[in-house]
């Protein structure tokens, strides 16, 4: 008995190869992921009142030196600080060198004052640096829409774009730690700095990090952005906050002076994923040198032979295989609600764990801690 012919197995063979490569096309093209936007249609021309003079030029507006934070308490919960946070707060204090730091709190007065007296070690040493001032604010329950808001995190996301629109300055979040001054970026003349965020799949990358923002009072930015989200806030996790802040920031990127978006190693050089929250956190066995991202006069003076300079110095510098490289960045944002999914160590972060300096956050805020242990704000007891 013959065979089929042998056009037949050909044709055949091309179909079966024509049908492999369509599925492996299918599985494995690249693809533009599409990012949510906004239509402003029904953000009215009365959120843009409130300028003091209408007739400054972007070019010559300066962000203040105001750092922002917010916390919010539970329901009859006390008033209490963890070691991270006094980082943050500190960190602020040695590199911005702020006129003033803004702890937004619904904390009564009354709260307060315990916390100052009778609180935790590292409550009251946060509350205790220069320049630290509480203001009381009540945080919204429901939209001008009327849409509920239940998350506290959604609470603190109306009240950090409030702070910048009434007073300017710099927001941050109580897990972002700056690790140099910011003060080319608040002379840069733009209206907004902002900073894109790290992500390690295509789904989450091209976003905008909201737990670092820098706005002069009452800029455009700003003022639309605090009225779009009471319209367009659904209660689902980043619909007004990062999904928004990201639509509005790069549609008024062609505004002369008004935006500013850096890389994500400005402020976020790591993200929120539990792969680069063990980069950040894990230590490692050997220890790291010191360094000092923020140091005075550490960086290019201008000149092309300083630039050749500052190049040759960071290449030569002793480190670590595991170690990230912060020196271009500003703020580190420093994700860390997946630390208890890290195994390998004991979870715990304080004096002991920065000054070994086996991680790349304890690499980072090292120089800070270590300042705060000379000055005698830690005790000499803490430090092992």
């Amino acid at each position: 008995m013959k065979g089929p012919p042998a056009s037949r197995i050909v044709a055949a063979a091309i179909t079966i190869l024509v049908f492999a490569s369509s599925i492996t096309y299918y599985l494995t093209r690249t693809s533009r992921f599409a990012y949510p936007t906004f239509r402003y249609g029904s953000v009215p021309d009365g959120v843009c009142d409130g300028n003091t003079d209408d007739d400054v030029s972007p070019q010559k507006q300066v962000i203040p030196n105001l750092v922002h934070y917010v916390w919010l308490l539970k329901d009859g919960a006390a008033f209490q600080l963890g070691f991270k946070a006094f980082v943050s707060i500190y960190s602020a204090h040695l590199f911005l060198r702020p006129e003033r730091i803004y702890i937004h709190t619904d904390a009564s007065p009354e709260t307060l004052s315990r916390a100052r007296l009778s609180g935790t070690a590292w409550t009251k040493r946060a509350l205790a640096i220069p320049g630290l001032t509480a203001n009381h604010v009540e945080a919204r329950r429901v939209t001008t829409k009327g849409v509920e808001i239940v998350q506290m995190e959604h609470k603190a996301d109306f009240l950090r774009m409030l702070a910048l629109r009434d007073f300017g300055g710099v927001y941050l979040d109580i897990d972002a730690v700056p690790l140099r001054d910011v003060a080319d970026l608040r002379n840069s003349g733009f209206a907004n700095v902002l900073g894109g965020a790290t992500a390690l799949s295509m789904k989450h990358s091209g976003y905008i990090n909201n737990g670092v923002m820098m706005s002069v009072p009452n800029s455009n930015l700003m003022k639309i952005y605090n009225h779009a989200a009471h319209e367009f806030f659904d209660g689902a996790w980043a619909t007004a906050s990062i999904h928004l802040l990201t639509d509005l920031a790069n549609r008024l990127l062609p505004l002369p002076s008004e935006v500013l978006i850096l890389q994500p190693q400005a402020f976020a050089p790591t993200s929120w994923e539990l792969e680069d929250q063990k980069r950040l956190f894990l230590p490692r066995l050997h220890a790291s040198t010191a360094h000092q991202w923020g140091e005075v006069g550490d960086g290019p003076a201008g000149t092309c032979r300083d630039a050749l300079a500052w190049l040759r110095r960071r290449e030569n510098d002793e480190t670590e295989t595991w170690e990230l490289d912060f020196s271009s960045t500003y703020v580190l944002h420093a994700f860390d609600d997946e630390i208890a999914r890290i195994r390998g160590w004991d979870h715990e972060i304080d004096v002991g764990y920065v000054l070994s300096r086996q991680s790349n956050y304890a690499c980072a805020v090292y120089p800070a801690v270590w300042d705060a242990v000379q000055r005698g704000i830690i005790p000499a007891d803490e430090v092992g």
